[in-house]
């Protein structure tokens, strides 16, 4: 038997004795639902009848979310454009950036040499994610390697084969595309060997910096989910991709407007 202490009044004994099968029982049930918590609870937070808790169940969710199309037309953007964007970035189809999660350090050293990430100073997976001007995620890229730069995560992504010549991207400087998209690309401006920045490349900068701060608040929703508070283990390696499909796919139905007067707006 095991001794349990209890907060109630019913007796003048706050001590009661409990089997210990039922208790060791108990435990594991207590574990088990803790294990789900920091997954996701998609019961709870979307109405559906399963926890994605298993590579089977997030297979299932990967399937059922990936079969709604998130790429939006020109068309659907423009009846969305914040006013934010209507002055000089309304050819703005997707706003994009990269994110790191950390996964486990590998005891290969050449995949550790691979996944390593130098800005992260740690052994991460990298992908590129995309929003329209108005806040919705449009766009999500398989997981890359921790140490590949953001112009081969976008080559590789396969975004280039949805862009056409009236699709203006805007990037972050990391991004040296414009020879890989047949559209316009909106980058703050570089610095270069000038002593500084002229006046216009100075207002381009901060607007675009004022845009784009956005996409970081879509990653941002993203990460929050309690899967990437920890480290990746190896182990789940070979399902990180669809887990990581799915979180983002989910902010899409999370929350509302990124900012309070789009939600006027549109």
């Amino acid at each position: 038997m095991v001794l349990m202490v209890v907060d109630h009044d019913y007796g003048a004994s706050r001590t009661v004795c409990v089997d210990r099968e039922q208790y060791e029982g108990a435990l594991r049930e207590i574990k088990k639902l803790r294990e789900q918590l920091q997954t996701f609870n998609l019961h709870h937070s979307f109405g559906l009848k399963r926890f994605a808790s298993s590579p089977e169940d997030i297979r299932f969710y990967t399937s059922l979310l990936g079969s709604v199309c998130i790429w939006m037309s020109p068309a659907a953007v423009k009846a969305n454009l914040p006013h934010d964007f209507e002055s000089i970035y309304s050819d703005t189809q997707v706003i994009l950036d990269c994110t790191e999660i950390r996964c486990q350090t590998p005891s290969s050293l050449l995949l550790q040499s691979e996944v390593f990430s130098a800005y992260k100073s740690h052994c991460t997976f990298k992908a590129m994610v995309g929003m329209a001007p108005h806040g919705a995620l449009t766009f999500v890229s398989a997981l890359f390697e921790g140490s590949m730069s953001d112009r081969e995560v976008f080559r590789q992504s396969g975004i280039t084969s949805l862009l056409t010549p009236d699709m203006a991207i805007m990037v972050d400087k990391g991004f040296l595309v414009d020879d890989l998209v047949p559209g316009t690309v909106h980058r703050p401006a570089f610095l270069s060997k000038r002593a500084q920045m002229s006046e216009e490349d100075v207002l381009k900068t901060q607007s675009i910096a004022r845009l784009r701060v956005h996409v970081k608040r879509v990653i941002r929703r993203v990460k929050e989910n309690k899967l990437f508070d920890t480290t990746i283990p190896l182990s789940i390696a070979g399902s990180i991709n669809q887990f990581f499909t799915v979180v983002c796919l989910l902010s899409n139905y999370q929350n509302g407007p990124l900012v309070k007067k789009w939600r006027y707006e549109m």
